[in-house]
């Protein structure tokens, strides 16, 4: 991961050498061919509905937000709209759309590491990057988005860094709007960059050019205040869950990198407060210029429609909903976990400082790495033991690196852009919340693999061979026992991959899926079109949006998830009017829901008083006139 001879003296990759386009192409075909082997693997219902649904209705001319319950922002509806224009009206086209990007976003990545390493090192961490992204789970959703785009900015800046020109911060704006666009999530890629804008304009007056002495200013305490804000925002965000782990996930990396700049501030920092907080306005204002655009020129849309209040409402109240119906705690620290924290971070910090340099120990930790690699398919503890603790591994990144960045005769650009990457990893990390299950941890950790090598370019001493090994054996990890299992063994056990069956629907575009559920969904398909009659409406309830794709049947009601009716008190007075306004000929009663409460038991009865006649297709209960 390190080497002591970059590329080019300043740091910065050699593009003209023909090795680094070499080894890119290299790193691009292997990471594009091994994503399109399971472009088509891994099926969540409500997900692939949502997804598809939502982007129908654009193109029947519906608006996210005012006419149904857009679940994101919608810039990524209208996107997906776009792929069933380009690719056709089926499930696979928005995830050829998602494959575009990562194919753009895996040059950015290897641009980044090759900054910090040399060209082989940097081909390894990139291939570690997609091993634990969207390879995981590939459907289109907008966390893999708000990834892109924040790597995409991240880009912008270090190219800022280099050249210390304003529009390279315009643009890493531009990609945070449309970041935000996707998923509001994208706030989080714009917090770490203003954390990192104040350690930024802090190193750029260290060396007062005017003499002047460093003494605590109105600009210190301006700087104070903000740190506090943003250490509030982020209990803010985690208030529903102040456990242990939780604190120890998502506040410590952002709260450790808020105390390094405040430390640094109080320690003396030259200039007057209108000199400095010029000097920090002049890079804030070009990414809030930016960051902006995209969103004014989206709300056009709505001022024209009059629908300013309902993407308001859409956007910053619908979402609090998902926090009493769509929230799960992180995983708690077993004895296992423990037990994998210690021997990780041992083995990193003893890589970091002393450099490892006995090839009999070197020898001993490459094979019980690889003992831990075979046995860990039949032991759970083992398996978790291996991967959970990479969880811990963004606080490490951001204790250690402040401690690191706190040294001053670190080189001046290399502590800024470490602390860049570390910044924006430590806020982008909050994006597993509320719902800390192991796959939103790869929404951020290729931003954790980018930091890591980042944070160990500084040390001469660190030991290439076992960080290699390291880096090896977790890529190994990551294709061989954490992907194949899919989400619901994925980070509790490994698991053969259940996904292998072709789902045979036209609009399914031949995703694979486990056995029982493709069998099922092909018999409910066939059951609403032989029942369904001519009415192009359906009802399909609770969380379900699934059915209405696949049918190609549409939605009677504005929303695809229960929880976030406006009025559960008449919702089945609604539901029942609805269904009659429509001549809705058939409604399918999914028993088994994952995040909203099942149907009443009010509404299931009227619904088989009007529908007489059903039959029972899995977790469906479908019910038809006669």
């Amino acid at each position: 991961m390190h080497s002591d001879h970059p590329d080019t003296p300043g740091g910065e990759p050699a593009h003209s050498s023909l090795r680094w386009w070499l080894i890119l192409l290299i790193v691009w075909v292997v990471s594009g061919l091994y994503t399109a082997s399971l472009l088509k693997r891994g099926w969540v219902p409500h997900d692939e509905g949502t997804i598809g649904q939502s982007a129908e209705r654009v193109l029947e001319g519906q608006l996210p937000h005012r006419d149904f319950d857009e679940v994101y922002t919608g810039g990524l509806t209208y996107l997906n709209a776009f792929a069933f224009r380009l690719f056709g009206e089926n499930l696979l086209s928005p995830r050829i759309m998602l494959f575009l990007f990562f194919l753009l976003w895996v040059p950015a990545a290897y641009w980044i590491a090759s900054r910090f390493t040399s060209v082989f090192g940097a081909a390894a961490v990139t291939l570690l990057a997609v091993s634990w992204g969207l390879p995981n789970y590939t459907a289109a959703l907008p966390s893999w988005y708000n990834l892109f785009f924040a790597t995409f900015g991240i880009v912008a800046l270090l190219r800022y860094l280099d050249a210390s020109s304003r529009q390279w911060i315009f643009l890493a704006g531009l990609c945070c709007g449309v970041s935000f666009l996707f998923k509001i999530s994208g706030i989080y890629f714009a917090a770490g960059v203003l954390l990192f804008l104040v350690f930024h304009q802090q190193e750029l007056c260290v060396e007062d050019p005017r003499g002047q002495r460093p003494s605590p200013s109105l600009y210190s305490a301006f700087v104070a205040f903000g740190l506090a804000l943003f250490i509030a925002a982020l209990f803010l965000v985690v208030r529903h869950d102040l456990s242990t782990v939780a604190v120890a996930e998502f506040v410590v990396p952002g709260v450790t990198l808020a105390a390094l700049c405040f430390t640094r501030e109080i320690g003396g920092i030259p200039g007057s407060f209108s000199r400095r907080f010029s000097m920090l306005f002049q890079a804030v204002w070009p990414f809030a210029l930016g960051a902006a655009l995209p969103l004014v020129l989206f709300l056009i849309i709505y001022e024209r429609a009059g629908a300013i209040s309902d993407f308001v409402h859409g956007i910053f109240i619908l979402p609090s909903r998902r926090l009493a119906f769509a929230s799960q705690k992180p995983i708690g620290f077993g004895l296992n976990k423990i037990l994998g924290v210690i021997g990780l971070l041992g083995l990193l910090i003893a890589a970091y400082v002393s450099g490892i340099r006995s090839r009999v120990t070197q020898i001993v930790i490459a094979a019980a790495l690889l003992a831990v690699l075979v046995l860990s398919k039949s032991n759970p503890r083992l398996y978790t033991a291996a991967w959970a603790p990479l969880l811990l591994l963004i606080s490490f990144s951001a204790i250690l690196g402040a401690l690191v960045l706190g040294n001053p005769q670190t080189d001046r650009l290399r502590r800024q852009q470490v602390m860049l990457l570390l910044s924006v990893t430590a806020t982008c990390t909050l994006i597993q919340l509320p719902f800390s299950v192991p796959i939103y941890f790869c929404y951020v950790a290729p931003l954790l693999a980018l930091s890591l090598v980042a944070l160990f370019s500084i040390p001469a001493q660190t030991s290439k061979i076992v960080l290699g090994i390291l880096l090896a054996f977790y890529v190994a990890f990551a294709a061989m026992r954490f992907t194949p299992g899919f989400l619901y063994s994925m980070g509790f056990f490994y698991q053969p991959d259940p996904e292998t069956e072709v789902l045979r629907l036209p609009r399914a575009g031949g995703l694979r899926i486990d056995v029982p559920a493709a069998l099922g969904y092909e018999r409910l398909i066939r059951e609403i079109e032989e029942h369904a009659g001519a009415s192009p409406y359906i009802y399909a309830a609770p969380d379900c949006p699934e059915v209405y794709f696949l049918s190609g049947k549409r939605n009677p009601t504005r929303t695809m998830f229960d929880f976030f009716d406006d009025d559960p008190q008449s919702h089945s007075a609604r539901v029942l009017a609805t269904i009659e306004s429509h001549d809705v000929q058939l409604v399918a009663i999914m028993r088994k829901t994952q995040f909203s409460p099942p149907m009443s038991p009010d509404l299931v009865m009227a619904l088989r008083e009007r529908f007489p006649q059903g039959e029972q297709i899995g977790p469906f209960e479908v019910r038809w006139r006669p």
